[in-house]
């Protein structure tokens, strides 16, 4: 089973969620932005270099304005040490793909001595025969394994630079290895984006993944962002979707409030610190402060970011990134614990 979050609580946690849960509430119905507590989760980019050029991910496409780097383990450690107090879950990451940092090991078990959820999403690439010792010494407390086909054909085409073969090796080494050292660490999980050209493979994937042996199966819906890739990679069933096509263009099923418990539950912060309000902001073109020389807690009480919230508390439809969120919508089909 996945691990139960309440073992990360705190007094000051739990406080500090009841404020944020609190003032979340009072802002909706009040039409303006009150804040009193910090953000409950964190995702945090260890790089947005990736290895893949999926068609739908700025990183991989090198379509990215901001630039790219590695972030450095010290301003990760300065990080945790202010937000561990009230934060206790952490995504460690964005854009990009985290292995591709050689310091992953050193932040996960950095983060996980503050007591502090660590969850990692990688394409496998970088986990093999030779390393996976490594990987599971410093193993995240939950590891997605994102694979999106299981044929070279299906999953390279959207997989771009990538091979089932790679991502698959990977998987099986890093569960025969956790298993053989019972290790309790990482919990797997074993992420399938629907798209056209692989929603045939959904009970075959089923099968593969109780005889690899992951922890947890999620069919997830495919995020776009043109006319063009939706009706290249939307899956031909209607319900796999997250949008609606109609009239050569495309909308988001949800209908878009105003307001987004994002935007008091968490922040997102890139590799060189620029605070973001929320991953969907992936070129950072809401930049809400930069964290390196200030603190985050300077930041999150902001006016900048007070603004962004009353913003969206006003007319979410006036930013254009909320016009694809997911927030309030079921973006995952089927979760299947093994």
């Amino acid at each position: 089973m996945e691990i139960n979050l309440l073992r990360y609580f705190t007094l000051k946690r739990v406080f500090n969620t009841i404020k944020i849960i609190g003032s979340f509430n009072l802002s909706r119905i009040m039409g303006r932005p009150i804040v009193w507590g910090m953000p409950i989760s964190y995702s945090i980019e260890p790089t947005n270099h990736c290895n893949l050029q999926c068609p739908e991910c700025p990183s991989g496409l090198g379509t990215l304005t901001r630039p790219l780097g590695l972030l450095k383990t010290d301003d990760f450690k300065k990080l945790i040490d202010e937000i561990s107090d009230t934060g206790f879950y952490i995504q460690l990451f964005f854009q990009g793909e985290p292995y591709i940092n050689k310091n992953l090991p050193e932040m996960i078990k950095y983060a996980q001595d503050k007591n502090v959820y660590v969850s990692i999403s990688t394409n496998g690439h970088f986990v093999n025969d030779n390393n996976v010792d490594i990987v599971l010494d410093n193993a995240p407390d939950k590891l997605i394994f994102s694979v999106d086909g299981l044929d070279e054909e299906s999953y390279q085409k959207y997989r771009v630079g990538g091979t089932f073969e790679q991502a698959d090796k990977g998987l099986r080494s890093l569960i025969n290895r956790r298993n053989e050292r019972r290790l309790k660490k990482p919990f797997i999980e074993f992420q399938f984006i629907v798209m056209k050209q692989n929603e045939h493979q959904m009970d075959e994937v089923r099968k593969y993944c109780k005889e690899v042996g992951v922890d947890k199966l999620v069919f997830k819906t495919m995020q776009i962002s043109s006319y063009e890739n939706a009706v290249k990679f939307l899956p031909t069933n209607k319900k796999y979707r997250r949008y609606i096509l109609d009239n050569n263009s495309f909308a988001i099923k949800n209908k878009i409030k105003n307001h987004c418990f994002a935007l008091w539950r968490s922040s997102v912060i890139t590799w060189d610190g620029r605070v973001v309000p929320c991953c969907f902001d992936k070129d950072a073109s809401n930049e809400i402060g930069i964290v390196n020389g200030m603190a985050f807690g300077d930041v999150w009480k902001s006016e900048r970011y007070i603004n962004f919230r009353q913003k969206v508390l006003s007319s979410r439809k006036s930013v254009s990134m909320c016009t694809n969120c997911t927030e309030g919508l079921k973006v995952n089909i089927f979760e299947i614990e093994q």
